[in-house]
């Protein structure tokens, strides 16, 4: 090798070496490159995770800053903000009131109607199908038609542990219940990830699982669809139903004749072989199959049921228990959307504790515990009025006198005192009505064309009671001059109007 080629080769060295450095310092670049890059996608990851998102049916959404709120530990979520997001219609104040009250707000879609108060225990969803509904769409697996079962205006009760809250005017709903009134459920097992599913969502996923487990039918009935955000679903075969949950397992198995699904409460009433009971959601007997045509609850609080049977009815409780025997052609007022009424838990209880009765177009009264308090002789209860500027009256609130019912006897008007269980202003009055003016509301009896104010009218009474009891007291301490015992025991009877085997409320009224 001479020394030009010496030269030559140390050059190529020279230059492989230029190379291998150019390619290790290109990788060692890239390298360096691609975990910048993936420091930076995790750090984008990173702060992508921090910030919070919400999807309806898998759609990010955008919300606001007062969409959601944390108090002592509690989620909240805005009511108003929700149910735009959703398609519901927002009103503010109390349903049916026509009152602008800023702690509450009735919300309603095409099927729904519920109501809420912040600071209440309970809140109130009623059916309200209006015209072009149902809108659940109902493809795929099975071609049936959804139902809606109750009529309108039926409404069910549920009690919060945790009431809605007014936050800076305001009203806010505490997460959990969600399911309850937007028949959604949420996923937050993800942190900073809220994933909501709606109804419509649900129910064809309820059904591919039906489907795919190969049951015959899926329930359409709208109570039932109902049921499916709570991971449960009403399934059947030939006619019969049962329920499954998400997962396929049976809860209840195929064999009921009907299901109707109580979303308040979680539990079913069931039909088979003309009897009725009610099932919880695991499967249990709550109230066994009795011999009825048909049940439904009264009160969710009190824990009574509606029964039916040939077309007359009764009351049970949660034990199975008669409260009232079905003898009764109507549980329940007919006419209470006639009347103003802020007391008014659901259609059957007046002050939360009285039931009303109706028998041969009479009405009477129980207690919630099954005790006659009225007999079914009156032939109404509340005064109906055609007057403009006069407004009719069913309750009587505590602040004019005591919680009072207003009844009607042969054509006159009488006040039934709930809590002490009497007749405390007898049926001589013609009208018994309201008149409201700047938002005041003034109670009135007639008496023989006079206007009287109900309040001084039953202050006179309770003032004349007090003095009756006070000269009967100082008759008491009164030595007789004979002591005959069979005559004071009559002359007992006498002054309280009153003889064996007499109903003392009919005695009164006349």
């Amino acid at each position: 090798m001479n020394l030009e080629e010496s030269d030559k080769f140390a050059q190529k060295q020279a230059q492989n070496e230029q190379k291998k450095k150019f390619v290790l310092m290109s990788i060692i670049g890239c390298g360096i490159l691609i975990a910048l890059l993936i420091v930076m996608i995790i750090y984008i990851q990173y702060q992508d995770a921090l910030q919070l998102k919400i999807y309806i049916d898998g759609t990010q959404i955008s919300f606001s800053d007062k969409f959601l709120k944390q108090e002592n530990g509690t989620n909240y979520v805005s009511i108003r903000e929700l149910s735009d997001l959703l398609g519901y219609t927002y009103t503010k104040g109390e349903y049916k009131k026509y009152n602008e009250n800023a702690d509450s707000c009735y919300i309603k879609n095409n099927l729904e109607i519920v109501a809420m108060t912040a600071e209440k225990s309970t809140l109130t969803k009623y059916i309200e199908v209006i015209e072009g509904a149902p809108e659940l769409t109902l493809e795929g697996p099975y071609g049936i038609e959804m139902t809606v079962e109750a009529q309108n205006g039926a409404s069910n009760t549920f009690v919060l542990e945790k009431p809605v809250k007014q936050i800076n005017g305001e009203l806010y709903l505490p997460f959990e219940y969600v399911i309850d009134v937007y028949n959604m459920t949420i996923d937050t097992s993800v942190k900073n990830r809220i994933r909501m599913y709606t109804l419509p969502t649900l129910f064809q996923s309820a059904k591919q699982l039906a489907a795919k487990l190969e049951y015959g039918t899926i329930s359409g009935v709208y109570e039932n669809i109902r049921a499916i955000p709570y991971g449960l679903v009403v399934v059947g075969d030939n006619g019969i139903f049962g329920v499954i949950d998400l997962k396929g397992q049976e809860i209840l198995s195929v064999k009921y004749e009907h299901l109707s699904f109580l979303q308040n409460t979680e539990e079913f009433f069931m039909r088979a072989e003309n009897t009725v009971g009610l099932l919880d959601k695991t499967g249990s007997t709550i109230i066994k199959p009795m011999d009825y045509d048909n049940m439904s609850i009264l009160d969710e609080i009190e824990e009574l049921y509606l029964v039916e049977k040939n077309r007359k009815y009764g009351v049970v409780n949660r034990d199975g228990e008669v409260v009232i025997h079905v003898d009764y052609d109507r549980i329940g007022l007919k006419n209470i959307d006639d009347f103003k009424i802020s007391t008014l838990r659901n259609d059957y209880l007046l002050f939360d504790k009285c039931i009303v009765a109706e028998l041969d177009g009479k009405l009477g009264l129980y207690d919630i515990k099954g005790k006659e308090l009225l007999k079914p002789v009156y032939e109404g209860f509340g005064y109906l009025s055609d007057v403009s500027g006069e407004d009719s009256v069913l309750l009587i609130p505590k602040e004019v006198g005591f919680n009072g019912l207003v009844i009607n006897f042969d054509g006159r008007y009488a006040i039934y005192d709930v809590d002490r269980e009497i007749i405390a202003a007898p049926a001589v009055y013609n009208k018994i009505y309201s008149v409201t003016k700047a938002g005041a509301t003034t109670y009135y009896a007639d008496f023989n064309g006079e206007q009287l104010l109900l309040k001084g009218v039953l202050e006179a009474l309770a003032a004349e009671e007090a003095a009756s009891r006070q000269e009967d007291v100082d008759n008491d301490t009164e030595e007789p001059e004979e002591n005959n015992p069979e005559e004071n025991d009559i002359g007992s009877e006498e002054d309280n109007g009153q003889v064996e085997g007499e109903d003392d409320t009919t005695v009164v009224v006349e």
